[in-house]
């Protein structure tokens, strides 16, 4: 399963940003294709249920299997297919639902999961969620030494961004990363500082006596930058309620003084929802 190359273009300068060229929508190739049967497989060993390949699958024809793992549905015992001639573009869906519970085995093993990831395959299932939840995104390109930044993009209503993916314990170096990241946006590619959304990707917010929220608060009290917070959870909670994510605006995703719940970002309907594993909405006690 592959994204087409024009869902990897981003539009003005920041086009010229060297990203990852891959075009998997698995991070981990866990889906196939099975030229001797003509049918997507799934390996379920490499498989941490993201959910991905669901959201992608234009005929609804994936699920995740017991909340864990995906699984391909290859029988029609209601007699739905019909046969006909091969049609070279697939139909595009509009998605509505969920895909799964929050309280899914998979949800709950994603520190786990992750964790066991190399620092290509977790961004590469960062920028696909990204994509996934409406976001123009790009990560930078496997074993680039030379570019710093790990994401840029666009919001859908076309504001940049600049983000710094942090998945373990380096979690008080994204703020101080993303001073960098602006620096670099703005300087190479020609967008107002004050233009720039800063985001730090982190898998859970540390507890609330981390120097991680003093250091983005007094970023935004000396520099006016108003740097952003959303977690992989809240991510695959998004991309799981089949939900777009407009962009970054306002007070959502701040880490400022007082309680801190990114549930109340997320646009959901669901009166308070439950973690999907503890950190991915609010920080641990």
């Amino acid at each position: 399963m592959e994204k087409d190359d024009s869902e990897l273009t981003l539009f003005g300068a920041l086009d010229a940003f060297p990203g990852d060229p891959s075009c998997d929508v698995c991070p981990t190739r866990a889906i196939y294709w099975d030229n001797e049967n003509a049918a997507a497989c799934v390996e379920t060993g490499d498989c941490i249920g993201c959910g991905l390949c669901v959201s992608r699958c234009p005929y609804g024809a994936i699920r995740l299997g017991d909340g864990l793992t995906a699984l391909v549905e290859t029988a029609d015992p209601d007699g739905l297919v019909i046969a006909g001639p091969t049609k070279r573009e697939h139909p595009q869906v509009k998605r509505s639902g969920k895909i799964a519970t929050l309280n899914a085995p998979a949800a709950a093993n994603l520190p786990r999961t992750i964790a066991a990831l190399d620092d290509a395959r977790t961004t590469l299932l960062v920028r696909n969620l990204l994509n996934e939840v409406g976001l123009n995104a790009r990560t930078r390109r496997r074993g680039d030494t030379n570019m710093r930044i790990d994401a840029v993009g666009f919001s859908r209503r076309e504001r940049p961004f600049v983000a710094e993916i942090e998945t373990g314990v380096g979690v008080l170096e994204s703020p101080r990363g993303l001073l960098e990241d602006v620096a670099v946006l703005h300087s190479r590619y020609g967008y107002a500082v004050d233009g720039i959304d800063p985001v730090s990707i982190i898998l859970s917010f540390p507890n609330v006596r981390s120097e991680y929220y003093q250091v983005i608060r007094d970023i935004e009290k000396v520099l006016g930058l108003r740097c952003r917070t959303i977690t992989v959870g809240a991510l695959v909670t998004l991309l799981w309620n089949c939900t777009k994510l407009d962009g970054f605006d306002g007070n959502t995703f701040t880490v400022g003084a007082g309680t801190i719940d990114l549930a109340d970002c997320l646009g959901l309907d669901d009166a308070k929802l439950a973690e999907p594993y503890s950190g991915a909405f609010r920080p641990a006690k």
